[in-house]
């Protein structure tokens, strides 16, 4: 999540500015160069993105209520979940991706082949990401976010 303060609507504008490059990469770049390494990009985008849109309903929460920094996720996960009826596996899904980026900065051999992006750690257990990967992910993470910013858009 975020450091800094900042308002829920940049954070909102942020949060569509990563899903739409993340559509991009998979509906355009991807399919001009066909290079499964732009399928992490395209996860990173949808990470931040939706951490972008969380942060976003959390701060416009906290412009009603006094939520301190440190203890945004936890309130998302006990309150706000609760509150707006949203899918508890968001959080699962948030962490799904997080994985994904880390395991890939962590990484000491990566490569491609058939057109998968392959990670591999110090133990040479492979994470594979194909085109199809990224896409799921990429309707979750807009579904996620259009149901935030709904919300968001609602009350504003």
């Amino acid at each position: 999540m975020l450091v800094g303060k900042m308002p829920y609507p940049e954070l909102k504008a942020r949060a569509l500015n990563r899903l739409n490059i993340a559509d991009h990469l998979l509906s355009t770049t991807y399919t001009i160069v066909k290079d499964p390494k732009l399928l992490v990009s395209v996860i990173e985008n949808l990470l931040q993105a939706l951490q972008h849109a969380i942060d976003a309903i959390i701060d416009f929460e906290q412009s009603f209520h006094d939520i301190k920094h440190d203890q945004k996720l936890d309130i998302f996960r006990r309150k706000i979940i609760t509150k707006y009826s949203f899918d508890p596996k968001i959080l699962d899904f948030l962490s799904e991706l997080k994985e994904i980026i880390e395991s890939h900065k962590k990484s000491g051999v990566e490569f491609t082949k058939k057109e998968k992006f392959i990670i591999s750690d110090n133990n040479y257990n492979l994470k594979t990401l194909t085109l199809e990967d990224a896409k799921s992910k990429y309707v979750k993470t807009k579904h996620y976010i259009t149901e935030i910013l709904k919300i968001i858009s609602k009350y504003d």
